[in-house]
């Protein structure tokens, strides 16, 4: 169990507790059926009421889990606190085990937060698609919508860019 930073509101803390001695973290859908994940979906109520200051006090000093999604929702709303997080877990790494679908992964929680980062043009990409196409019919509006749920509603591809030069220049220096 890790102290709450008193800048964390009670709202937060109290969903933020079933995470708080989780050391793995999960995809939104796990298992070879895809059910969704209550570890995934209990962070997800946390980013909804959590401000940038509370997750980036969850990256630093949370659980396994809090550190790596809280890291994550640093990146898809752009602040860049977001390379502070990465920098740390780049300088002292810290391994996890991660499960996507129905395959576990254990690597550096700076390894993941990169993924997400490789990953996220091609959200924005189909976001900005779907936003163009005016006819959208049922399977787009549910697709922008999980787009949209998974943090990938502000994002540019542009502020991408500058975050994947930012960790370029960060992994030169630790080398």
């Amino acid at each position: 169990m890790f102290k709450f930073n008193a800048q964390v509101s009670d709202a937060v803390k109290k969903t933020a507790k079933p995470l708080e001695n989780i050391s793995y973290a999960e995809s939104s859908h796990i298992g070879a059926g895809g059910e969704q994940s209550k570890i995934y979906n209990q962070f997800k109520k946390v980013s909804k009421i959590a401000t940038n200051d509370e997750l980036y006090y969850f990256a630093m000093n949370g659980s396994n889990a809090l550190k790596l999604y809280s890291g994550k929702e640093l990146f898809k709303r752009n602040d860049k606190r977001f390379l502070d997080v990465y920098t740390l877990y780049s300088k002292k790494p810290l391994k996890m085990e991660y499960v996507l679908g129905c395959t576990t992964d254990s690597k550096n929680i700076a390894e993941f937060l990169k993924d997400e980062v490789s990953a996220a043009p091609q959200y924005i990409s189909l976001r900005d698609q779907l936003l163009k196409n005016n006819k959208r019919d049922e399977v787009g509006k549910t697709q922008l919508r999980q787009i949209k749920e998974m943090g990938y509603g502000k994002l540019t591809e542009e502020d991408v860019r500058l975050v994947k030069k930012d960790l370029e220049k960060i992994d030169q220096k630790q080398n």
